[in-house]
């Protein structure tokens, strides 16, 4: 039996996700963190990526000194295996493993001394090729301002461009945005969630996406997934002006993702 959506996306559809591409924050690497439990789990978020019209996702899982103490060295083998059980299946979905860093002194070290899990993006419109590091902010409390300009530092002139994941779910952040600004000015990029633009996360987080889309600030629209509701978001999002209106302008980098 051939594998159906598990609901219907929205009618009157305004985005058309088959011309992003390219996913680039998601968490399906089976086992591994706290996206998906088990192979299945993982290959039916990928075939729900994969039905919006996305050819290309980068898995990006979570890389905590404290929780999560992933490396490539355990990442890779669970990742080859997921990438061997997609093609048996049948999917057409190219994948890529990067990682999800948190901001703190660990990173300082990981970024000194290697390795980091990147993934290549050419810049729209100029051509400009960037290897690109996801990284998070914990959400409870602000990472020291130091901590980020340094880990800023050290990452660019190791060739890296750093990417802030879900810049709009940080709480701190919706009332004092300085470290927004610190992190665009110093040559950062910035996502944010579709799970956040479809209210997910609350009115005020989805007001700070918007924002930060309206004012330029975002490259990347991404699925976040850890289940089928991240992907569902994104299919409930086919309607949505705000994507649209961003998916139009010359903020997005996404459609240059798989040029090198």
């Amino acid at each position: 039996m051939a594998w159906k959506w598990p609901w219907q996306p929205s009618s009157g559809a305004l985005v058309d996700f088959g011309q992003w591409k390219w996913d680039v924050h998601s968490h399906l690497v089976p086992g591994v963190d706290d996206g998906a439990a088990t192979m299945e789990d993982a290959l039916d978020m990928l075939r729900g990526m994969e039905a919006l019209g996305y050819t290309g996702m980068v898995v990006t899982p979570h890389v905590m000194s404290d929780l999560y103490p992933n490396t490539p060295g355990t990442l890779q083998p669970a990742f080859d295996a997921f990438q061997s059980e997609a093609k048996a299946s049948g999917i057409q979905v190219e994948l890529k493993l990067a990682a999800e860093y948190m901001m703190d002194p660990h990173l300082l070290e990981l970024l000194r001394k290697g390795p980091i899990l990147d993934f290549p993006c050419t810049s729209i419109p100029d051509g400009k090729p960037h290897r690109l590091v996801l990284m998070e902010f914990g959400f409870h409390q602000a990472p020291p301002k130091d901590l980020v300009k340094e880990a800023m530092f050290v990452a660019q002139t190791q060739g890296y461009t750093p990417l802030l994941a879900h810049c709009e779910r940080y709480p701190y952040l919706h009332k004092d945005e300085e470290l927004l600004t610190l992190w665009r000015e110093r040559g950062g990029w910035m996502s944010v969630n579709a799970a956040s633009l479809a209210g997910a996360y609350g009115p005020e987080t989805r007001e700070m996406a918007a924002r930060c889309m309206k004012r330029g600030w975002v490259s990347f629209v991404c699925s976040d997934a850890h289940g089928m509701r991240h992907v569902q978001a994104l299919g409930t999002l086919t309607s949505s002006r705000t994507l649209a209106k961003w998916a139009e302008s010359d903020a997005p980098q996404h459609l240059g993702l798989g040029a090198h």
